[in-house]
């Protein structure tokens, strides 16, 4: 194991991940049939995962140009979405591109790697993937679930983009996150006044870590409150799971 993860981690910042860590896959325990990293990768021994931040000033793209005498008001709301889906692509891109280099670098070294996409794919009503990146996170000891059910850094809170990348090199993996991080419904509980979203509270444990989450109701499928997808939801921001949490807030 030596330095070999010190390696991976500091060519993974080199290329632009703001945050990195490594589990073992023995933290994947309990993984649903056919998503454990050695299903996917016969041998695996390792995650290494990476962090993309997501910043919070995008957050705020549904009140842009809400003055604009240059875009009509009918196509203002398709307009305000580029920039969120613009840092969403690229953040995205980014990670694929470290990971694919991270997968390189380790495979000339003789450790089959396994490089997965950023995010999971819709098909009808559903969105698929092979691979859990906020389980990985909280299992590379990246930060720990909120009860909006994102990962939260807390560097970032849950305003980060997530990406794995599965090795049969033998890495040492970073521990847990100590936490917690999340502050709880009775110090704040702000994004569950997106009610459409969440239900009751409950228990989950990942590589043995015990985090509280609200149960997610699916409600960034269909048009709520939040102004992802409904142009007229009363709560702030394009995406409000992510904007309203306090964990990792910049003060300005």
């Amino acid at each position: 194991m030596s330095d070999l993860a010190a390696e991976v981690k500091a060519l993974a910042r080199a290329q632009g991940a703001h945050l990195v860590g490594v589990a073992s896959v023995d933290r994947f325990e309990g993984a649903p049939p056919g998503h454990h990293p050695t299903e996917l990768l016969p041998g695996a021994r390792s995650v290494v995962v990476i962090a993309h931040r997501f910043f919070q000033s995008v957050l705020d793209c549904d009140r842009f140009g809400v003055e604009s005498e240059l875009i009509p008001k009918e196509e203002l709301w398709d307009v305000q979405q580029t920039v969120f889906d613009f840092m969403y692509n690229t953040a995205n891109m980014r990670l694929q591109m470290i990971a694919c280099q991270v997968a390189a670098f380790l495979e000339d070294r003789g450790h089959a790697s396994l490089p997965l996409p950023a995010g999971g794919y819709r098909v009808g009503a559903g969105r698929y993937a092979f691979f859990s990146h906020r389980h990985a996170a909280v299992a590379a000891g990246l930060g720990e679930f909120g009860l909006n059910n994102l990962l939260l850094t807390p560097q970032y809170g849950p305003r980060v983009r997530l990406e794995s990348m599965i090795t049969c090199a033998e890495l040492t993996p970073d521990p847990l996150c100590a936490g917690p991080i999340c502050l709880g419904v009775e110090a704040c509980g702000r994004c569950l006044e997106s009610s459409e979203c969440f239900g009751e509270i409950h228990e989950l444990e990942v590589a043995g870590k015990k985090m509280k989450l609200a149960r997610f109701t699916g409600g960034c499928l269909s048009d709520h409150q939040c102004r992802r997808r409904n142009r007229n939801g009363t709560l702030p921001h394009i995406r409000y799971c992510w904007g309203i949490c306090p964990v990792g807030k910049r003060p300005y």
